[in-house]
């Protein structure tokens, strides 16, 4: 277990990746700096998976690194890495990118205050994993009517007009269903909230903590509903994760950057 203790001076600051009920064993997980080892450490009874990272880079200057998209995507996969080898050894509750402590002092005190909700969470998500589900409504297949092609020309305005056409999509009734049918294998569903106008066709996205023995269930649900769906909507799932969604917000250390 990481036993060092860093004062409010020092040039580096605890980076938080997770905590777990109970230690596990890897070697040489490098951390989100690519360079700092991944270490273990008690924390109120718990296990705080920790690195120490230089603390201009993800303390003093987070927030500007944080606009820079080719330092953020590398420090991000960084971070996603450590959490799903976590993940595969034990049950992991996830930090958000760039939780930070200053000293190991402040975390502790931080995790032994939120202790009855972490081991409430700890319980809820044990033997789960977190996927996403999303339903996209379907454009319409261009149609020419035979001996009525016309020019090249006509042809691709013909087939440009029809992809502008709104596609009516999976009716709400058939979401509502298809939704109640997540929530029945599921322990929770996580609901995406407004939907991006950026993801074209985007009807419905969800988050699901669903145990790993009810896996097989999920596969059928989303082929039932694909075939269903073939003319009108298209199912993307994507999983498993880490359980992400499903940390309280109490839980949550983003708060302990101090």
């Amino acid at each position: 277990m990481a036993s060092r203790l860093k004062s409010p001076g020092s040039p580096t600051v605890v980076y938080l990746y997770g905590v777990t009920a109970k230690p596990a064993a890897f070697s040489n997980l490098v951390g989100v700096d690519g360079k700092a080892k991944v270490e273990p450490m008690e924390c109120a009874g718990l296990v705080c998976w920790i690195s120490l990272v230089p603390r201009t880079e993800f303390a003093d200057n987070l927030a500007k690194n944080m606009e820079n998209l080719d330092w953020l995507s590398e420090a991000g996969v960084r971070h996603q890495r450590v959490v799903s080898a976590i993940s595969e050894l034990a049950d992991v509750l996830p930090a958000r990118f760039g939780t930070v402590f200053l000293d190991t002092f402040s975390l502790k005190a931080d995790v032994g205050a939120k202790k009855e909700t972490l081991l409430n969470d700890l319980r809820r998500i044990q033997g789960c994993d977190e996927w996403g589900v999303k339903v996209f409504s379907v454009q319409p297949k261009v149609k020419m009517a035979a001996g009525k092609l016309g020019t090249g020309r006509d042809y691709l305005k013909t087939k440009a007009a029809l992809l502008r056409r709104p596609s009516a999509g999976v009716s709400i009734e058939e979401l509502d269903t298809f939704s109640a049918a997540l929530r029945r294998i599921s322990m929770e569903v996580s609901d995406g909230g407004k939907i991006s106008a950026s993801q074209r066709g985007l009807q419905m996205q969800s988050s699901l903590l669903l145990k790993r023995a009810n896996r097989k269930k999920l596969e059928a649900t989303l082929k039932k509903y694909s075939d269903r769906w073939a003319d009108s909507g298209r199912i993307e799932c994507t999983g498993p994760w880490p359980p992400y969604s499903f940390v309280s917000k109490t839980a949550s250390t983003t708060e302990g950057n101090n």
